[in-house]
């Protein structure tokens, strides 16, 4: 049973059962930096709406650094994270910061998580932390009736469809600007403390509420679009369609077309073909290599979206009969869109292939390998239960998933090394000083201590910070290498 927070119930234009009237948790992050497998964030701040989005909670949470992550200097910079802040006793740890995190996402269930950029940062940061830090859910903010919903998004889709609906402040080039710091004070939002998490969650719901008040037609469709069985109906239907979306730095652009397949290997990816850009007859007979050459054709002639990430879908304006004609070949061809479909799977594998034969993959990319089997969430139940890490470790030895035997041993040691066997510790302080000065970091991996002083120069250069922000910079971190010396963990 959900609570409904006192909200009403609605029915969606398009869908026969009913839903409750959503309450809005917005959020934020702020990261040591860009990985969500490498880096963590600092701050977490949200505040709980009505579904008129009037305000009715705020919390506002800071954690310390975590011992085996070094922070990017460019990160520091943005967010003006103090380093004194980085290992203040008082702040809680990352696992501790996560627990609190997780029990928030609980508690305003069912809520339609909403952030600024999110489904490309703030989404990927949050689950992999709840992964590495040993929370039941890895996917709290899909479960228990959540939604979700990004803001960046939304903004494409007002900038298409309803231009005048916002002032849209433009580069040197001329080209429309859809950073937060940018957008918020060009629309009334004055007091924006941009990139602290706080500050960016009540900018990001100004320009919600803006879209709101000036296109409420627009922002009640893209709200349908949270039910992710809504948007499947959408595409399955061969109805011309419009899907909003911004090709690199391009200006955002409707693809007007229907839908053409679901990726065989991932329920929720769907394709949507450009009927005006070719016609779809003319693909039916392309065999499985003809299939992803098309997927990869440029311009671009199918699209892929999420169906669970609340994508800017809607039915097509005004469409000729070439249109028409075309969407309703697609609808009539279903063995075409299983073929998209299973060329789809494809070449998401060419592109991210298994490891070979011996090559080690490394516990935080593991992330999407299986969810985990009944007793070993319940551990996880009982492991958050606990008191203490002396408490703990008896769990960690129970799990059947060896992502949770290693994550296990590896938060123990790296939040309560005191109770730890001098060894083990020893053993990790080797590691965290082999990969900081290693030059095998993973595109967007860790954050090395070369990448440390070669950030700090090109930030001296361009003037973003000063010799003496510098200097605490390189002093920290070179006080944490010699504490990983004497064999220690900072």
């Amino acid at each position: 049973m959900y609570r409904t927070h006192g909200l009403s119930v609605f029915r969606s234009r398009s869908m026969d059962h009913r839903l409750f009237a959503m309450p809005f948790a917005f959020y934020d992050l702020e990261t040591t930096g860009t990985s969500p497998a490498y880096d963590q964030p600092l701050q977490f701040a949200a505040v709980l709406a009505d579904d008129d989005l009037r305000p009715l909670e705020r919390v506002n949470m800071r954690c310390r650094l975590a011992p085996h992550i070094l922070p990017s200097p460019g990160a520091l910079a943005i967010s003006g994270v103090q380093i004194d802040q980085l290992t203040d006793p008082a702040l809680p740890s990352w696992f501790e910061m996560m627990q609190e995190i997780q029990r928030l996402v609980e508690a305003w269930a069912p809520a339609t998580w909403t952030g600024y950029n999110s489904m490309s940062f703030d989404e990927n940061f949050l689950r992999q932390s709840f992964y590495q830090m040993l929370q039941p859910s890895v996917f709290a903010t899909q479960f228990n009736g959540n939604t979700r919903l990004d803001v960046l998004q939304v903004l494409f889709a007002v900038h298409w469809r309803a231009h005048k609906t916002l002032a849209w402040p433009v580069d040197d080039a001329g080209n429309a600007v859809f950073r937060l710091d940018a957008l918020a004070p060009a629309n009334g939002y004055r007091d924006h403390d941009a990139h602290d998490a706080l500050g960016d969650v009540e900018a990001t719901m100004h320009l919600l509420q803006l879209v709101r008040d000036r296109a409420p037609d627009l922002f009640e469709e893209i709200l349908d679009n949270r039910d992710k069985t809504h948007v499947d109906r959408r595409l399955a239907s061969g109805e011309p369609l419009e899907f909003v979306t911004r090709l690199s730095s391009a200006p955002p652009q409707g693809i007007v077309g229907c839908g053409c397949g679901r990726d065989a290997e991932s329920a929720n990816a769907a394709a949507i073909f450009d009927v005006r850009i070719v016609d779809p007859v003319a693909c039916f007979g392309l065999d499985q290599a003809g299939l992803i050459e098309l997927l990869e054709r440029s311009p671009r002639v199918v699209h892929r979206l999420k169906i669970n990430e609340t994508p800017m879908l809607f039915h097509a304006p005004a469409v000729d009969g070439t249109v028409r004609e075309r969407c309703r070949a697609i609808a009539a061809s279903p063995a075409f869109s299983r073929r998209v479909g299973a060329a789809m799977a494809e070449l998401r594998a060419q592109r991210y292939p298994p490891p070979g034969p011996g090559e080690p993959v490394r516990v935080e990319e593991r992330i999407y390998d299986g969810f985990y089997g009944r007793e070993d969430r319940q551990l996880l139940r009982s492991l958050n239960q606990a008191e203490g890490w002396q408490a703990r470790l008896s769990v960690f030895e129970q799990f059947g998933d060896a992502r949770l035997q290693q994550l296990g041993r590896r938060a123990a040691v790296l939040m309560a090394p005191e109770i730890m066997p001098p060894a083990a510790v020893a053993s990790a302080a080797r590691n965290i000083l082999a990969r900081w000065r290693g030059t095998d970091a993973p595109p967007n991996g860790w954050t090395t201590l070369a990448a440390v002083h070669a950030q700090i120069d090109r930030l001296l250069q361009e003037g973003r910070i000063d010799d003496r922000r510098a200097g605490e910079i390189r002093n920290f971190c070179e006080a944490r290498v010699r504490t990983l010396q004497a064999n220690q963990i900072p």
